[in-house]
This record gives C-alpha cells, sequence and structure tokens, in this order.
C-alpha cells in the first residue's frame, strides 16, 4: 500500500508541474509574439529551462504511471476511456 501512496504522490507531483510548466512556457511565447520582439538571451534560456522540466514532468508521469497501473489494476486492459487517455498522453509526449 505504501508503494502506491508514493508512486500517485510523485505521479501526481509530475502532472501538475507539466502543465504548469507547459503554460508558463506557452504565455512566454505568445507574449513575445504578440509584441512582434523576440525574447531576450535570459528569457530564452529560462524557457529553454521550462522546456527541459516539463519533459522531466512527463518521463516521470510515465515512469509512475505504468507501474501505478499495475499495482492497482493488475494490467492495461481498463477499456476505451483508459486507452484514450493514454492515446492522449503518448500525443502529448
Amino acid at each position: 500500500m505504501t508503494i502506491i501512496v508514493v508512486l500517485k504522490f510523485f505521479h501526481y507531483l509530475s502532472l501538475f508541474l507539466a502543465g504548469g510548466l507547459g503554460v508558463a512556457n506557452a504565455m512566454l511565447f505568445k507574449k513575445h509574439q504578440k509584441a512582434e520582439i523576440p525574447p531576450a538571451p535570459p528569457v530564452q534560456k529560462t524557457m529553454m529551462t521550462l522546456a527541459r522540466l516539463g519533459l522531466a514532468a512527463i518521463v516521470l508521469l510515465w515512469v509512475t504511471g505504468i507501474p501505478l497501473t499495475y499495482k492497482v489494476y493488475g494490467s492495461f486492459d481498463l477499456g476505451w476511456p483508459f486507452h484514450l487517455k493514454m492515446f492522449g498522453a503518448t500525443t502529448l509526449l
């Protein structure tokens, strides 16, 4: 039971991180695009850092999600809603 709680904690943490970092990066990009000016070098570095952290969060989401599915359900045979969710997650990755 403890392993499930630990996996869920990191799974949700990575979910929130990936979403927040993606939104922050998109907002920075859109603001600069709307102002028609390129981002300053420090902002470019920050955007790259946000993108890398977002990718790491998505990888952590997969790394925790796969064993979590096996621990809780025993297989990946969970019906079409689950497979639709996996399709969306694969597209995001």
